[in-house]
């Protein structure tokens, strides 16, 4: 296996799902680690195996079955906060049941939607499994803890995005099924598969932690409306985890409302302010403290940016939702021990370094 520069040209049906164009890249080493993540300390990842020895490096990582004289598989992985991107192009290949949360360490959930080609999910046996045929613009919500296998008989080119199941955004997925399916009608499948492909065009190495953070949170809205769409019911148990999710979605692009809280999000629910908290019993986090959180997340991201350097505390409270510069002091105080002042002097430092 090599990390190399070249992609598969795509094939010029629709522009929104176009293959990026990556930078170029000089091959590093050999993946030792899981294949769907960026090689350590790198901003984004371009490989290539080929051929019967290359079949076998990946096999060693991945359960993979192919024919040594056929075998062909290029992709190209960027992360994004904690979502693993991933664009493949591939020849006929088979990637084994093995319920190993696809080479990650943690227990992992996994979008996929094919781009061109055809490509079949299977779980169980011919007579007491399921299995579901994707072809262009469909997609599927897959478990990565559970053996579901992934086919493709002739060449395909799909876009993957694998984020940790305990991920805020997902807030208590059910387990109801090993994948689930969404055909082309999908419209959030067609619109998370085009905004992946977009940030992996960008030359990622070069955003900074600001702008990475507004991607983050916008791949983070897309990824868990979907998921909203393609989740199967179960009860009101389901309903409760879906009404979660839209409360961290909606506090995701509603942060900076210095009135944002329980009770501005139960009247956007159409719910009462205790039935809001009661959602989020025995969840990490409750709603009030969802909202300090982003809010801190915001405004730290914002005083390790150099283009933010100018910007005054009150214009940072402004754009982050704190109201006050002294709300925000006492915030980011409180969350890192240090004064605002005293981080983004360290972080001017280092960028001037």
């Amino acid at each position: 296996m090599t990390l190399s520069t070249p992609m598969a040209r795509p094939m010029s049906r629709r522009s929104a799902l176009a293959a990026p164009a990556p930078r170029t890249h000089r091959p590093t080493r050999l993946t030792t680690g899981c294949p769907f993540e960026p090689e350590p300390g790198a901003a984004v990842s371009v490989r290539e195996w080929k051929g019967d020895e290359d079949l076998a490096q990946l096999g060693s990582l991945v359960p993979v079955t192919a024919r040594p004289e056929s075998f062909h598989l290029q992709t190209r992985t960027a992360r994004f906060g904690s979502f693993d991107v991933t664009y493949m192009v591939h020849g006929p290949l088979r990637f084994e049941p093995a319920a190993d949360n696809f080479g990650h360490d943690v227990k992992t959930l996994r979008m996929v939607v094919v781009l061109d080609g055809e490509v079949v999910l299977r779980t169980g046996d011919a007579l007491h499994g399921e299995q579901a045929t994707l072809r262009r613009r469909d997609g599927a919500l897959v478990l990565g803890w559970a053996p579901v296998s992934y086919t493709a008989a002739a060449p395909a080119r799909v876009v993957v995005v694998d984020v940790p199941v305990d991920h805020d955004a997902l807030v208590g997925l059910p387990e109801t099924a090993p994948f689930v399916v969404g055909g082309s009608e999908t419209a959030l499948l067609s619109a998370l598969a085009a905004f992946a492909l977009d940030l992996l065009r960008q030359d990622v190495e070069t955003l900074t932690p600001a702008v990475r953070a507004q991607v983050t949170d916008s791949l983070e809205s897309l990824y868990s409306g979907t998921v909203s769409t393609l989740a199967v019911p179960s009860g009101g148990d389901w309903n409760r985890r879906s009404q979660r999710m839209h409360v961290v979605r909606y506090i995701a692009t509603h942060y900076a409302d210095p009135q944002l809280g329980p009770t501005t999000l139960a009247a956007h629910l159409g719910m009462s302010k205790r039935s809001l908290q009661r959602l989020f019993e025995g969840e990490k986090m409750s709603v009030s403290q969802l909202v300090q959180a982003k809010r801190v997340d915001q405004v730290l991201l914002r005083l390790r940016d150099p283009r933010y350097a100018g910007t005054s505390l009150d214009e940072l409270a402004v754009l982050t939702g704190f109201g006050s510069a002294l709300a925000l002091r006492r915030a980011v105080q409180a969350a890192t021990g240090r004064t605002p002042s005293a981080l983004r002097q360290e972080a001017l430092t280092g960028w001037t370094a």
